[in-house]
Formats: structure tokens, C-alpha cells, sequence
């Protein structure tokens, strides 16, 4: 998994990217001085204090983001899975 950071102009927001997907930013309260997450996808009602939660550098919301983007959609193409039988066996078995 491979987290890319992309400042904006003004040092206020960061686009943040998971393997050259958008997931969302993170932003700065310039009063509180702290970094919140705001994600480009739906997440669980059950997850709804993460997006109150304040950090105290992008780099850390930034993670934050990226393993949420992880937990909600997981990477299921490392390995490839097989059902069943193949082809191949089904062959081999009737000669």
C-alpha cells in the first residue's frame, strides 16, 4: 500500500492517495492547530467518530485515512483464489 501526500498552496489541506486513488483530505483548523480527515467515501455509521477525530500533523491523519481506506476496502488481489475445479482436472479425470 502505497500512501501519496499532495499539499495544496496554502499548507491548509492535503490530498491524500492510495496507490493512485483519491480517498480524500486532510485539513487543518488553523485555531485549534490540529489536522482532521475528511474521506472521498462512505463510511459505517459506526465509524462516524473517526471523522471528529484531530491529529497533530497531516502525516498522521494522513495514515489514519489510508487505513481506514484499507480496513473499508480491503486489497483482495494479492492472491489468487480458485473454486471449484478447473477445467483442466475435469479434462484429465474423463480420459
Amino acid at each position: 500500500m502505497k500512501v501519496k501526500f499532495k499539499n495544496s498552496s496554502d499548507k491548509t489541506s492535503c490530498q491524500i492517495s492510495v496507490d493512485e486513488i483519491y480517498v480524500g483530505d486532510v485539513k487543518l483548523d488553523i485555531f485549534k492547530q490540529r489536522w482532521s480527515i475528511h474521506p472521498n467515501f462512505k463510511i459505517g455509521w459506526g465509524f462516524d467518530d473517526v471523522k471528529t477525530q484531530e491529529f497533530y500533523s497531516s502525516y498522521q491523519a494522513g495514515k489514519e485515512l489510508a487505513r481506514l481506506y484499507d480496513f473499508f476496502f480491503p486489497d483482495n488481489f494479492e492472491e489468487e483464489q480458485r473454486f471449484g475445479i478447473s477445467l483442466d482436472e475435469i479434462l484429465s479425470f474423463l480420459k
